[in-house]
């Protein structure tokens, strides 16, 4: 059996941010190493900004090497920011012309996870999104990193002191310190 892989899909949101510092992190707890993915799709009509500018439409190859430099960016930032033994985890970074749900579901394939930033709620109301491909479509584990603001609000109070808890009459709910109920199972700060 080769060497354990986890892909991450990269897209310069805040989310795919979040996944890529995660995967570096999970990837050294497991001895594996983390392979970035970035997805992109060539522009090849012009926008009315375009349009109205002047400016000429980019290559393919200066949009694919655009998508190149923006996903070496993120791994740079990513590697600076995570914990000491994750440092020698070997990333290796591609570059895929395509659909982001497609491409990350076939990178992904016999890997040990997929960990994929989630987009805003409206967006998903609005059409299917790249994590839903992959969790309909994956052939692993695919771990969803929620919006960056969803991070914060559920993982800050999991990181703070939980009151013990003290045996109950059956049917009463458990209140939080301040005579709040939890919600979802995370103790309010």
């Amino acid at each position: 059996m080769g060497e354990q892989v986890v892909v991450v899909g990269v897209d310069g949101s805040p989310a795919s941010y979040t996944a890529l510092r995660w995967a570096l992190a999970h990837a050294a707890r497991i001895s594996a190493q983390v392979r970035a993915v970035r997805c992109w799709m060539p522009i090849v009509a012009r926008r009315w900004e375009a349009a109205v500018t002047g400016e000429p439409m980019p290559s393919e190859a200066v949009q694919e090497a655009r998508a190149a430099r923006e996903l070496a960016q993120a791994v740079a930032a990513a590697m600076a920011r995570v914990p000491d033994g994750a440092t020698w985890v070997a990333v290796r970074q591609r570059v895929v012309r395509g659909l982001a749900g497609p491409v990350l579901a076939d990178e992904a394939d016999g890997a040990a996870l997929l960990v994929v930033g989630h987009g805003p709620r409206a967006t998903e109301l609005r059409h299917r999104s790249v994590s839903w491909y992959c969790l309909r479509h994956a052939t692993c584990p695919v771990l969803l990193i929620p919006p960056t603001m969803a991070t914060l609000r559920t993982l800050t109070p999991a990181t703070a002191d939980v009151p013990a808890l003290s045996p109950r009459p059956s049917g009463q709910s458990r209140l939080q310190p301040h005579g709040q109920p939890a919600a979802h199972g995370i103790p309010a700060a």
